[in-house]
Protein backbone atom coordinates (compact mmCIF):
# COMPACT_ATOMS: atom_id res chain seq x y z
CA UNK A 1 0.00 0.00 0.00
CA UNK A 2 3.12 2.75 0.47
CA UNK A 3 3.81 1.94 -3.01
CA UNK A 4 0.51 3.92 -3.69
CA UNK A 5 1.39 6.72 -1.06
CA UNK A 6 -1.92 5.09 1.45
CA UNK A 7 -0.96 5.66 4.67
CA UNK A 8 -2.40 2.64 7.19
CA UNK A 9 -3.96 5.12 9.56
CA UNK A 10 -4.68 8.19 7.19
CA UNK A 11 -5.38 6.58 3.68
CA UNK A 12 -4.68 9.38 1.25
CA UNK A 13 -4.29 11.76 3.46
CA UNK A 14 -0.81 11.88 4.19
CA UNK A 15 0.42 10.68 7.12
CA UNK A 16 3.19 13.11 8.18
CA UNK A 17 2.30 16.81 8.84
CA UNK A 18 2.73 19.43 6.10
CA UNK A 19 5.29 21.50 5.79
CA UNK A 20 4.95 24.71 7.65
CA UNK A 21 6.90 27.16 5.13
CA UNK A 22 8.74 27.05 1.81
CA UNK A 23 12.89 28.07 2.01
CA UNK A 24 13.98 31.87 2.57
CA UNK A 25 14.27 32.11 -1.53
CA UNK A 26 10.50 31.08 -1.93
CA UNK A 27 9.43 33.95 0.99
CA UNK A 28 7.66 36.26 -1.62
CA UNK A 29 5.45 33.44 -1.77
CA UNK A 30 4.78 32.90 1.90
CA UNK A 31 4.40 36.22 2.43
CA UNK A 32 1.35 36.34 0.64
CA UNK A 33 -0.32 34.03 2.40
CA UNK A 34 -1.49 35.35 5.62
CA UNK A 35 -2.77 38.30 3.83
CA UNK A 36 -4.98 36.66 1.07
CA UNK A 37 -7.95 37.42 2.61
CA UNK A 38 -7.63 41.24 3.12
CA UNK A 39 -5.99 41.38 0.01
CA UNK A 40 -9.31 40.14 -1.97
CA UNK A 41 -11.50 42.10 0.02
CA UNK A 42 -9.65 45.33 -0.92
CA UNK A 43 -9.48 44.50 -4.16
CA UNK A 44 -5.69 44.44 -4.37
CA UNK A 45 -4.74 40.46 -4.65
CA UNK A 46 -4.60 40.79 -8.45
CA UNK A 47 -1.77 43.62 -7.92
CA UNK A 48 0.40 42.15 -5.59
CA UNK A 49 0.34 38.70 -7.54
CA UNK A 50 1.73 40.39 -10.25
CA UNK A 51 4.19 41.76 -8.48
CA UNK A 52 5.87 39.10 -7.62
CA UNK A 53 9.53 38.02 -8.81
CA UNK A 54 9.24 35.29 -11.00
CA UNK A 55 11.16 31.82 -9.11
CA UNK A 56 12.46 28.75 -9.87
CA UNK A 57 10.49 25.33 -8.87
CA UNK A 58 13.89 23.40 -9.93
CA UNK A 59 15.17 24.75 -6.41
CA UNK A 60 12.30 22.78 -4.61
CA UNK A 61 13.97 19.74 -2.93
CA UNK A 62 11.69 17.00 -2.22
CA UNK A 63 7.64 16.02 -2.18
CA UNK A 64 7.15 18.26 0.90
CA UNK A 65 8.79 21.40 -0.42
CA UNK A 66 7.20 20.46 -4.15
CA UNK A 67 3.80 19.65 -2.13
CA UNK A 68 3.91 22.66 -0.37
CA UNK A 69 4.35 24.85 -3.29
CA UNK A 70 1.78 23.32 -5.39
CA UNK A 71 -0.45 24.24 -2.70
CA UNK A 72 0.47 28.17 -2.69
CA UNK A 73 0.48 28.48 -6.59
CA UNK A 74 -2.89 26.84 -7.43
CA UNK A 75 -4.84 28.75 -4.49
CA UNK A 76 -2.75 31.69 -6.42
CA UNK A 77 -4.03 31.24 -9.53
CA UNK A 78 -7.73 30.89 -8.64
CA UNK A 79 -7.72 34.05 -6.61
CA UNK A 80 -6.09 35.96 -9.70
CA UNK A 81 -8.76 34.28 -11.81
CA UNK A 82 -11.51 35.10 -9.58
CA UNK A 83 -10.52 38.08 -6.95
CA UNK A 84 -12.24 40.82 -8.95
CA UNK A 85 -15.44 42.26 -9.92
CA UNK A 86 -14.81 40.27 -13.33
CA UNK A 87 -12.47 37.06 -14.18
CA UNK A 88 -9.42 37.83 -15.43
CA UNK A 89 -8.43 35.15 -17.80
CA UNK A 90 -4.49 35.90 -17.98
CA UNK A 91 -2.38 34.80 -15.48
CA UNK A 92 0.58 36.41 -15.52
CA UNK A 93 4.14 34.81 -16.74
CA UNK A 94 5.47 35.06 -13.13
CA UNK A 95 2.83 33.02 -11.56
CA UNK A 96 1.89 30.61 -14.48
CA UNK A 97 5.33 29.60 -15.23
CA UNK A 98 6.54 28.33 -11.62
CA UNK A 99 2.86 26.80 -11.93
CA UNK A 100 2.57 24.85 -14.80
CA UNK A 101 5.94 23.71 -14.46
CA UNK A 102 5.24 22.20 -10.81
CA UNK A 103 2.28 21.12 -12.25
CA UNK A 104 3.78 18.71 -14.99
CA UNK A 105 6.08 17.50 -12.63
CA UNK A 106 3.73 16.19 -10.03
CA UNK A 107 1.27 15.30 -12.52
CA UNK A 108 -1.44 17.62 -11.86
CA UNK A 109 -3.22 20.34 -13.12
CA UNK A 110 -2.68 24.28 -12.29
CA UNK A 111 -5.72 25.16 -10.40
CA UNK A 112 -7.17 24.16 -7.21
CA UNK A 113 -8.09 20.62 -7.20
CA UNK A 114 -8.85 18.13 -4.64
CA UNK A 115 -6.03 16.49 -4.32
CA UNK A 116 -4.08 20.01 -2.47
CA UNK A 117 -7.37 21.61 -0.96
CA UNK A 118 -8.41 19.05 0.48
CA UNK A 119 -5.72 16.57 1.33
CA UNK A 120 -2.36 19.15 1.99
CA UNK A 121 -4.70 22.05 3.57
CA UNK A 122 -4.00 21.38 6.74
CA UNK A 123 -2.30 21.15 10.05
CA UNK A 124 -2.31 19.77 13.67
CA UNK A 125 -3.93 21.68 16.47
CA UNK A 126 -2.50 20.00 19.15
CA UNK A 127 1.00 18.38 17.95
CA UNK A 128 0.91 15.63 20.30
CA UNK A 129 -2.54 14.51 19.26
CA UNK A 130 -3.34 12.43 16.02
CA UNK A 131 -4.49 14.15 13.02
CA UNK A 132 -8.67 14.00 13.08
CA UNK A 133 -11.12 16.00 11.24
CA UNK A 134 -11.20 17.89 15.19
CA UNK A 135 -7.78 17.98 15.45
CA UNK A 136 -6.71 19.77 12.03
CA UNK A 137 -6.94 23.70 10.68
CA UNK A 138 -6.78 25.31 7.23
CA UNK A 139 -2.98 26.31 6.08
CA UNK A 140 -3.83 28.48 3.26
CA UNK A 141 -7.18 29.98 2.44
CA UNK A 142 -9.02 32.67 0.14
CA UNK A 143 -10.96 34.31 2.56
CA UNK A 144 -11.16 32.76 5.77
CA UNK A 145 -13.47 31.70 8.22
CA UNK A 146 -15.34 28.80 9.60
CA UNK A 147 -16.82 27.93 6.66
CA UNK A 148 -14.17 27.46 4.10
CA UNK A 149 -11.92 26.35 6.60
CA UNK A 150 -14.71 23.46 7.10
CA UNK A 151 -15.36 22.76 3.64
CA UNK A 152 -11.69 21.89 2.80
CA UNK A 153 -11.11 20.06 6.34
CA UNK A 154 -14.40 18.09 6.17
CA UNK A 155 -13.56 16.59 3.14
CA UNK A 156 -10.25 15.50 4.67
CA UNK A 157 -12.59 13.82 7.27
CA UNK A 158 -14.32 12.02 4.61
CA UNK A 159 -10.66 10.26 3.27
CA UNK A 160 -9.97 10.11 6.94
CA UNK A 161 -13.02 7.41 7.33
CA UNK A 162 -11.92 5.79 4.27
CA UNK A 163 -8.69 4.91 5.32
CA UNK A 164 -9.69 1.31 6.84
CA UNK A 165 -11.58 0.90 3.78
CA UNK A 166 -8.33 1.13 1.59
CA UNK A 167 -6.77 -1.86 3.31
CA UNK A 168 -10.14 -3.88 2.71
CA UNK A 169 -10.69 -2.96 -0.68
CA UNK A 170 -6.97 -4.51 -1.00
CA UNK A 171 -7.17 -7.49 0.56
CA UNK A 172 -10.32 -8.24 -1.23
CA UNK A 173 -9.49 -7.68 -4.52
CA UNK A 174 -6.14 -10.42 -3.37
CA UNK A 175 -8.52 -12.76 -2.17
CA UNK A 176 -11.11 -12.26 -5.46
CA UNK A 177 -8.16 -14.35 -7.31
CA UNK A 178 -7.01 -17.12 -4.77
CA UNK A 179 -8.90 -16.81 -1.75
CA UNK A 180 -12.39 -18.89 -0.56
CA UNK A 181 -15.98 -17.92 -1.23
CA UNK A 182 -16.52 -17.46 2.67
CA UNK A 183 -13.23 -14.90 2.67
CA UNK A 184 -14.60 -13.24 -0.19
CA UNK A 185 -18.02 -12.51 1.85
CA UNK A 186 -16.62 -11.93 4.84
CA UNK A 187 -14.13 -8.90 3.36
CA UNK A 188 -17.47 -7.72 1.29
CA UNK A 189 -19.59 -7.30 4.27
CA UNK A 190 -16.35 -5.08 5.54
CA UNK A 191 -16.36 -2.63 2.77
CA UNK A 192 -20.24 -2.57 2.93
CA UNK A 193 -19.43 -1.63 6.95
CA UNK A 194 -16.59 0.46 6.64
CA UNK A 195 -18.64 3.01 4.07
CA UNK A 196 -20.80 3.37 6.90
CA UNK A 197 -18.43 5.97 8.29
CA UNK A 198 -17.70 7.59 5.16
CA UNK A 199 -21.34 8.51 4.84
CA UNK A 200 -21.22 10.19 8.26
CA UNK A 201 -18.27 11.48 7.69
CA UNK A 202 -20.11 13.37 4.81
CA UNK A 203 -22.75 14.43 6.41
CA UNK A 204 -20.48 16.80 9.06
CA UNK A 205 -19.88 18.81 6.23
CA UNK A 206 -23.05 20.34 7.47
CA UNK A 207 -21.83 21.35 10.86
CA UNK A 208 -19.86 24.16 9.71
CA UNK A 209 -20.10 25.01 6.28
CA UNK A 210 -23.69 26.67 5.95
CA UNK A 211 -24.80 26.59 2.23
CA UNK A 212 -25.73 29.74 1.49
CA UNK A 213 -22.18 31.16 2.75
CA UNK A 214 -20.42 28.51 0.81
CA UNK A 215 -22.07 29.17 -2.36
CA UNK A 216 -21.73 33.05 -2.85
CA UNK A 217 -18.18 32.83 -0.68
CA UNK A 218 -16.60 30.07 -0.88
CA UNK A 219 -17.43 27.90 -4.25
CA UNK A 220 -16.78 31.15 -6.53
CA UNK A 221 -13.05 30.52 -5.59
CA UNK A 222 -12.30 27.01 -6.08
CA UNK A 223 -14.59 27.40 -9.38
CA UNK A 224 -12.93 25.74 -12.72
CA UNK A 225 -12.14 27.89 -15.37
CA UNK A 226 -15.04 29.75 -17.54
CA UNK A 227 -15.03 29.78 -21.18
CA UNK A 228 -13.04 30.11 -23.40
CA UNK A 229 -10.65 28.71 -20.93
CA UNK A 230 -7.80 30.81 -19.37
CA UNK A 231 -4.12 31.78 -21.05
CA UNK A 232 -1.11 31.04 -18.92
CA UNK A 233 1.43 33.60 -19.65
CA UNK A 234 4.37 32.93 -21.06
CA UNK A 235 3.37 28.85 -21.49
CA UNK A 236 0.61 28.35 -23.83
CA UNK A 237 -1.03 31.02 -26.27
CA UNK A 238 -4.19 29.27 -26.88
CA UNK A 239 -6.28 29.51 -23.37
CA UNK A 240 -6.79 26.57 -21.31
CA UNK A 241 -10.35 24.73 -19.83
CA UNK A 242 -9.46 22.71 -16.50
CA UNK A 243 -12.08 22.01 -13.86
CA UNK A 244 -12.30 23.08 -10.44
CA UNK A 245 -11.82 21.37 -7.17
CA UNK A 246 -14.18 18.90 -6.90
CA UNK A 247 -15.12 15.74 -4.43
CA UNK A 248 -14.83 13.95 -7.85
CA UNK A 249 -11.42 14.15 -7.90
CA UNK A 250 -11.21 12.40 -5.12
CA UNK A 251 -9.68 8.30 -5.20
CA UNK A 252 -11.93 6.89 -2.22
CA UNK A 253 -15.29 6.26 -3.75
CA UNK A 254 -13.70 5.76 -7.40
CA UNK A 255 -11.19 3.06 -5.94
CA UNK A 256 -14.63 1.42 -4.58
CA UNK A 257 -15.95 1.20 -7.84
CA UNK A 258 -12.91 -0.54 -9.15
CA UNK A 259 -13.19 -3.10 -6.94
CA UNK A 260 -16.79 -3.94 -7.15
CA UNK A 261 -16.34 -3.92 -11.26
CA UNK A 262 -18.74 -0.85 -11.27
CA UNK A 263 -18.70 0.48 -14.66
CA UNK A 264 -19.52 4.00 -15.32
CA UNK A 265 -20.03 4.07 -18.90
CA UNK A 266 -22.74 6.87 -19.32
CA UNK A 267 -22.48 9.85 -21.77
CA UNK A 268 -22.02 12.20 -19.03
CA UNK A 269 -20.30 9.93 -16.25
CA UNK A 270 -18.14 7.94 -18.36
CA UNK A 271 -15.91 10.60 -19.64
CA UNK A 272 -16.15 12.74 -16.42
CA UNK A 273 -15.01 10.07 -14.17
CA UNK A 274 -12.08 9.54 -16.66
CA UNK A 275 -11.02 13.47 -16.74
CA UNK A 276 -11.37 13.11 -12.41
CA UNK A 277 -8.90 10.29 -12.58
CA UNK A 278 -6.25 12.85 -14.06
CA UNK A 279 -6.30 15.28 -11.08
CA UNK A 280 -5.32 13.01 -8.42
CA UNK A 281 -2.01 12.47 -7.09
CA UNK A 282 -0.21 9.69 -9.66
CA UNK A 283 -0.01 7.70 -6.92
CA UNK A 284 -3.76 7.12 -5.66
CA UNK A 285 -4.12 7.29 -9.41
CA UNK A 286 -2.70 4.53 -10.14
CA UNK A 287 -4.15 2.44 -7.24
CA UNK A 288 -7.23 2.99 -8.84
CA UNK A 289 -6.42 1.90 -12.02
CA UNK A 290 -4.15 -1.04 -11.06
CA UNK A 291 -7.94 -2.37 -8.59
CA UNK A 292 -9.67 -1.39 -11.69
CA UNK A 293 -7.57 -3.81 -13.87
CA UNK A 294 -6.84 -6.71 -11.23
CA UNK A 295 -10.39 -7.21 -9.34
CA UNK A 296 -12.25 -10.29 -9.51
CA UNK A 297 -14.38 -9.54 -7.07
CA UNK A 298 -17.84 -9.17 -9.54
CA UNK A 299 -16.86 -12.26 -11.52
CA UNK A 300 -16.31 -14.44 -8.20
CA UNK A 301 -19.64 -13.04 -7.41
CA UNK A 302 -21.60 -13.89 -10.68
CA UNK A 303 -20.30 -17.50 -10.41
CA UNK A 304 -20.99 -17.98 -6.55
CA UNK A 305 -23.49 -18.51 -4.26
CA UNK A 306 -26.50 -16.49 -3.20
CA UNK A 307 -24.58 -15.58 -0.20
CA UNK A 308 -21.50 -13.88 -1.92
CA UNK A 309 -24.11 -11.95 -3.92
CA UNK A 310 -25.89 -10.62 -1.33
CA UNK A 311 -22.79 -9.49 0.35
CA UNK A 312 -21.70 -7.93 -2.81
CA UNK A 313 -25.20 -6.58 -3.52
CA UNK A 314 -24.89 -4.78 0.04
CA UNK A 315 -21.46 -3.53 -0.09
CA UNK A 316 -22.98 -1.71 -3.54
CA UNK A 317 -25.75 -0.40 -1.88
CA UNK A 318 -23.93 1.16 0.37
CA UNK A 319 -22.11 3.13 -2.46
CA UNK A 320 -25.28 3.98 -3.89
CA UNK A 321 -26.74 5.48 -0.74
CA UNK A 322 -23.51 7.28 -0.28
CA UNK A 323 -24.06 8.58 -4.04
CA UNK A 324 -27.63 9.42 -2.71
CA UNK A 325 -26.05 11.72 0.17
CA UNK A 326 -23.76 13.40 -1.67
CA UNK A 327 -26.76 14.68 -4.38
CA UNK A 328 -28.79 15.74 -1.70
CA UNK A 329 -25.84 17.66 -0.44
CA UNK A 330 -25.19 19.37 -3.73
CA UNK A 331 -29.13 20.34 -3.77
CA UNK A 332 -28.31 21.88 -0.63
CA UNK A 333 -25.28 23.59 -1.11
CA UNK A 334 -26.23 24.60 -4.82
CA UNK A 335 -29.26 24.58 -6.42
CA UNK A 336 -31.57 25.61 -2.89
CA UNK A 337 -29.10 29.26 -2.52
CA UNK A 338 -28.98 29.19 -6.28
CA UNK A 339 -32.71 29.41 -6.39
CA UNK A 340 -32.29 26.70 -8.93
CA UNK A 341 -30.86 28.12 -11.91
CA UNK A 342 -31.33 26.21 -14.67
CA UNK A 343 -27.94 24.07 -16.03
CA UNK A 344 -26.38 25.19 -12.66
CA UNK A 345 -23.10 23.44 -12.26
CA UNK A 346 -20.89 22.02 -9.39
CA UNK A 347 -17.87 23.23 -8.67
CA UNK A 348 -16.42 20.32 -11.18
CA UNK A 349 -18.13 21.82 -14.18
CA UNK A 350 -21.04 19.52 -14.43
CA UNK A 351 -24.55 19.99 -14.45
CA UNK A 352 -24.18 18.42 -11.48
CA UNK A 353 -27.90 17.09 -11.19
CA UNK A 354 -27.71 15.22 -14.52
CA UNK A 355 -24.34 13.86 -13.40
CA UNK A 356 -25.21 12.89 -9.63
CA UNK A 357 -28.22 10.81 -10.60
CA UNK A 358 -26.53 8.55 -13.74
CA UNK A 359 -23.76 8.17 -11.44
CA UNK A 360 -26.62 6.68 -8.65
CA UNK A 361 -28.20 4.91 -11.00
CA UNK A 362 -25.62 3.18 -12.54
CA UNK A 363 -24.78 2.05 -9.35
CA UNK A 364 -28.05 0.49 -8.53
CA UNK A 365 -28.49 -1.22 -11.85
CA UNK A 366 -25.29 -3.24 -11.73
CA UNK A 367 -26.18 -5.19 -8.55
CA UNK A 368 -25.85 -9.28 -9.01
CA UNK A 369 -29.07 -11.24 -9.78
CA UNK A 370 -29.61 -14.67 -8.25
CA UNK A 371 -30.12 -16.89 -10.95
CA UNK A 372 -31.72 -20.10 -10.60
CA UNK A 373 -28.97 -22.39 -10.88
CA UNK A 374 -27.28 -20.55 -7.93
CA UNK A 375 -30.00 -20.49 -5.76
CA UNK A 376 -30.20 -24.13 -6.24
CA UNK A 377 -26.54 -24.96 -5.40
Amino acid sequence: MSDYAIDPLTGFVPGRDQLRRLPQQFEAWEQVVPLMPPFIRSGRIREVLGGLPTLDVADLVGEAEQERALLLLTMFANAWVWGGRDPDLTIPSPLARPLCALADDLGRPPITHYGSMALRNWRRVDPDRPLSLDNAQMDVGFLGGVDEEWFYLASMGVELAGAPLLKSLHTAVLASHEGEDADVMVLLDRIADELGPVMSALQRMREWCDPHIFYHRVRNFVAGWPDPGVIYEGVWPEPRKYIGGSAGQSSLIQAVDAALGVVHDGPVTGPFFATMRTYMPRPHRQFVEDIADVSQLRRRVERGAPALAHAYNRALGRVEKFRAAHRRMAHDYVSVPSGAAPGETGTGGTTFGEFLDDAQHETRRQSVQFHAKASEA
